[in-house]
């Protein structure tokens, strides 16, 4: 059945600047990181990469991190439109979550006790978020594990260059939902600092369907705590530092199946501190990432007693560190390369700690020259219990001048992969609902290869148009292989033996008809390639549009429309 969502109608009437609509890519010498690691500008890039900035993301008040993600070509948001508290899984090109990497500020982050080590989204605060930028494809020949289908790289506010600047924000909307937020930042001489801290709460309503409409099933909500602080200190013109702490706590409920209303709900902590040195010299820079984040999350949910409760925690710790070297060897050759250490540890639900450890050199060669770009690059992974894993990529575009324009034509070829988690390399029997562990130490790393090219039509003026095609290949995909004999239930995670492929078409565009006014839209067609494999709650076809009205310098009022077609029989 088709589904057709309408959302943001009339949205926020927001108070703000306004560059472009939020459906745009980026315009022509716009700087993005994403794609290679570095600052470079747009016309240097041989991706497609979509960028909300900090005024887009104002202009669209009222919305989450997963509803601006959703309106993305190719990305595929599950349990945005579901309760508050539903857990959100965030599919790029028809992959899963865990072959989706997530970066703040450049660090990758994950969940270590989670299943595939998934970052949640929920965690997040958008009122910290100064941009962010999405980039598909194989990309874990720059990033590592993770990244066999995109990464979506979230940047949070920069501290204000004043002394002192102070930012207040509070909503209110339906269920019952309140947020807010506050933000002080500022510089004093060589120092720089912020503090923001933010409370969000909303009643919700029933993931549950009531199929009898008379049992009065209970809401779902959701309540979060962000903070979040940063403080830099500028030693010379070549040596910086920047640290960052952030401590982020969500409490939500949830039901027990689609018809079955029940009192769970998660108890979730997040602790995040960070650190980077950065020295710069004519031509170059080193810098270094190091970071820290804990997890600890705890279900509390009806036991199959009456009047009894099941409660699991899981707690689980990540270290990385990422020293990466940026060098302009000549005007038309940079070198970009690294190492980078991770180290994640879990404890599952009381027992011994377990852990895993990866250490990856990787480097890139950046070729430019006149209007054609290179980047070639490899990545030797290092993991202690499978041992090595290379993967590479290369990247050409051209950029070809047009009267009224210029047209970027681009492709790419990367192999990817994804390591096991700590759940399925060391996990228990689930309370005694297994025989036996479902872990296990003996999984390879899931591997990909993905191919992509297309064009865009880059006019800073009116009129952007972009297309892509892309084909993505998966080997040795980690699933949960169950078995019941006798009456005992059991299983372990496996490397599922086959392939399974993937390809599909993105198309976007936008044009100014008047200065005041603004039209934007995409198109995504998404499909399995293989029969008897289905892409799960991706719909094959999805379409969106959005009209923008700017009749004053700080008013605005947009009209978005998305909808999602079928989605596959399962």
């Amino acid at each position: 059945m088709q589904k057709i969502y309408l959302s943001a109608m009339l949205s926020c009437l927001c108070l703000s600047l306004i560059a472009q609509d939020s459906l745009k890519t980026v315009k022509l010498e716009e700087v993005v990181v994403t794609g290679n690691k570095t600052a470079t500008p747009i016309e240097q890039s041989g991706k497609t990469i979509f960028k909300l900035d900090q005024e887009q993301i104002e202009a669209n008040r009222g919305k989450d991190i997963a509803d601006l993600l959703n309106e993305i070509p190719g990305v595929q948001i599950d349990g945005n439109f579901a309760t508050p508290g539903t857990d959100i899984s965030y599919r790029i090109r028809g992959a899963e979550s865990e072959q989706t990497l997530i970066l703040i500020d450049g660090i990758p982050y994950t969940d270590p006790t989670g299943t595939q080590q998934t970052f949640d989204l929920r965690l997040l605060n958008l009122d910290q978020v100064k941009s962010i930028e999405v980039l598909k494809g194989g990309l874990s020949s720059l990033y590592g594990t993770g990244a066999a289908a995109g990464v979506i790289n979230i940047t949070t506010k920069k501290t204000a260059q004043e002394s002192i600047k102070c930012a207040i924000n509070v909503e209110y909307g339906s269920f019952n939902t309140f947020t807010s937020n506050a933000n002080f930042s500022g510089s004093v001489d060589k120092l720089s600092y912020m503090v923001s801290g933010s409370y969000r709460s909303s009643d919700g309503f029933s993931a549950a369907l009531d199929t009898l409409e008379n049992q009065d099933f209970d809401d779902d909500g959701i309540e979060s705590l962000n903070f979040m602080g940063k403080i830099g200190y500028q030693f010379s013109d070549q040596f910086t530092i920047d640290a960052m702490a952030a401590y982020d706590d969500i409490q939500s409920d949830f039901d027990g199946g689609a018809f079955t209303d029940n009192d769970s709900d998660l108890d979730q902590q997040q602790l995040r501190l960070a650190i980077s040195p950065t020295y710069r010299w004519s031509g170059g820079k080193i810098k270094a990432n190091i970071s820290y984040h804990t997890n600890d999350r705890v279900f509390d949910s009806p036991a199959r007693n009456p009047g009894e409760r099941s409660v699991s925690e899981f707690i689980g710790s990540t270290i990385q560190a990422d020293l990466i070297f940026d060098q302009n060897q000549t005007d038309d050759i940079k070198l970009l390369g690294g190492i980078n250490y991770q180290r994640p540890e879990s404890d599952f639900e009381g027992d011994d700690s377990e852990e895993f450890t990866m250490l990856d050199p990787y480097l890139s060669v950046i070729y430019g020259v006149e209007n054609f770009n290179l980047q070639v690059g490899g990545r030797l992974n290092n993991h202690s219990l499978y041992g090595s894993n290379f993967v590479w990529n290369i990247n050409p575009s051209y950029l070809l001048d047009l009267e009224k324009g210029r047209l970027k034509l681009l492709a790419s070829y990367a192999t990817a992969f994804r390591t096991p988690s700590l759940t399925e390399l060391y996990g228990g029997d689930f309370g005694g609902f297994l025989a036996s562990d479902a872990g296990n130490p003996d999984l390879e790393p899931q591997d990909s290869e993905t191919v992509e090219f297309g064009f865009e039509f880059l006019n800073d003026s009116q009129f952007q148009l972009g297309a892509v095609y892309f084909y993505r290949l998966d080997r040795d995909l980690i699933g949960f292989i169950s078995t019941f004999e006798d009456g005992v239930f059991d299983g372990s995670y496996e490397n599922i033996g086959g392939k399974t492929e993937v390809d599909g078409l993105e198309l976007n565009f936008s044009y100014d008809i008047a200065p005041q006014l603004t039209l934007a839209g995409h198109y995504t067609f998404t499909r399995s390639l293989n029969d008897e494999i289905i892409l799960q709650r991706v719909p094959e076809r999805k379409f969106g549009f959005s009209a923008t009205m700017r009749p004053t310098a700080n008013f605005s009022l947009s009209l978005t429309h998305l909808h999602m077609g079928e989605v596959p029989e399962t």
